[in-house]
């Protein structure tokens, strides 16, 4: 008899091990309501013939689920349940109902039930699979409001920073104005003034392009980025800006090498790759240390794709960085001594990869850094 009891008790460990493994794959879920029904539908036939989950949420219980195996199996009502404090376990002649809280105390949530007609009363097993369901029920409801509540946050963030740089183009707008006006009379200008000009032009110039950088970013993340495609030479985008770049790479001392086996022609849009390699050269040039700079450029033909490398002489990126300099607000080494947001190689990721690339890093400290862009000729449709 013993014997008999002991492997009867080992089939419901396993049993129960079986459902619990089965159905946590559900509590992964961010939202809320299927998650619950889901684990309800599975829960049928393991604990009960009818599954209900009460609400509690500051005045009446309200009834979120109610799933059942057959029609007349029932629950009593939310207010008569959603009081449940601790598992309990109700015999009603043939009928027996248990219950479990989900969540204790401050993050109580409301009450998991479940009602059986086979005249078998819920055995303590049946209660402690109950228990240990409304936990992770619990939990999962927990991370599922905590990452709603981290979405909403970063929305409104996003909202917060895409108005904000609206907002500063109007009067930056008037303030270019203004500079190209006082740069058209620059002859009766006094020299200090032209030099005062300069300098006026060269920071506008500057809050243009981060006023740029931010839109950029929501509209990535948004996946808003409108792309115009029309078929050119990656390699005439790379000398214009190369030739638009002369002056900024001199004054780090740098020089710029372009080794360009062309044409290189794709269905792309040009202004988004003109920025690719502007943020590429960029970035190159601001961590290259002073050393040469090299861009090059050709194609796969076997694998249909286009492809660009620039090449610095700088630092380096440490191994642990190589990924999160792609994210925004990030950067590398030496971080203290760089101006910028950090958003150039996010911009570089987002675009390429919505025309269907990809763009990765291969460096070592004390050796410099190579970024390679690969787009395929032709973006799939």
């Amino acid at each position: 008899m013993r014997i008999a009891q002991r492997t009867t008790a080992g089939k419901i460990v396993t049993t129960h091990a079986a459902f619990l493994a089965n159905v946590s794959r559900h509590f992964v879920s961010l939202e809320i309501e299927p998650m619950i029904e889901a684990v309800g539908r599975s829960s049928l036939g393991v604990l009960g013939d009818v599954c209900a989950v009460d609400r509690l949420s500051g005045g009446l219980p309200t009834r979120i689920l109610e799933v059942r195996t057959t029609p007349d199996a029932w629950l009593e009502a939310p207010t008569e349940l959603a009081s449940t404090a601790r598992g309990e376990i109700r015999l009603d002649g043939d009928r027996s109902r248990l219950s479990v809280p989900i969540g204790m105390r401050k993050d109580r949530f409301g009450v998991l039930s479940f009602a059986k007609y086979d005249g078998v009363a819920h055995s303590a097993a049946d209660l402690a699979l109950a228990q240990e369901l409304g936990d992770r029920m619990s939990l999962a409801i927990r991370n599922a409001r905590e990452h709603m509540s981290m979405a909403a946050a970063l929305g409104d963030r996003e909202r917060l920073i895409s108005i904000a740089a609206h907002e500063l183009r109007n009067p930056l707008c008037s303030v270019r104005f203004c500079l190209q006006t006082l740069e058209r009379s620059g002859g009766a200008l006094a020299p200090q003034a032209v030099r005062m000009l300069e300098i006026m032009a060269r920071g506008e110039r500057k809050i243009s392009r981060l006023i740029d950088d931010l839109l950029d970013l929501g509209r990535i993340r948004s996946g808003q980025m409108d792309l115009d495609l029309s078929s050119f030479d990656l390699c005439d985008v790379i000398r214009d800006v190369g030739s638009l770049m002369e002056a900024q790479t001199a004054e780090t001392g740098s020089t710029l090498n372009m080794e360009l086996s062309g044409p290189v022609v794709g269905r792309w849009d040009r202004a988004r790759l003109d920025q690719v390699v502007s943020n590429l050269l960029a970035n190159a040039v601001k961590y290259g240390e002073g050393r040469p700079v090299v861009i090059r450029a050709g194609t796969d033909p076997q694998r249909s794709l286009g492809w660009l490398a620039v090449t610095d002489q700088g630092l380096g990126i440490e191994p642990d960085l190589r990924e999160t300099i792609f994210e925004p607000f990030k950067r590398g080494t030496m971080v203290g001594q760089r101006d910028g947001l950090g958003l150039g190689l996010f911009i570089v990721r987002g675009i390429v990869e919505q025309l269907g690339g990809a763009v990765r890093v291969d460096s070592r400290l004390g050796s410099g850094a190579t970024f390679l862009v690969e787009l395929p000729l032709q973006i799939a449709h």
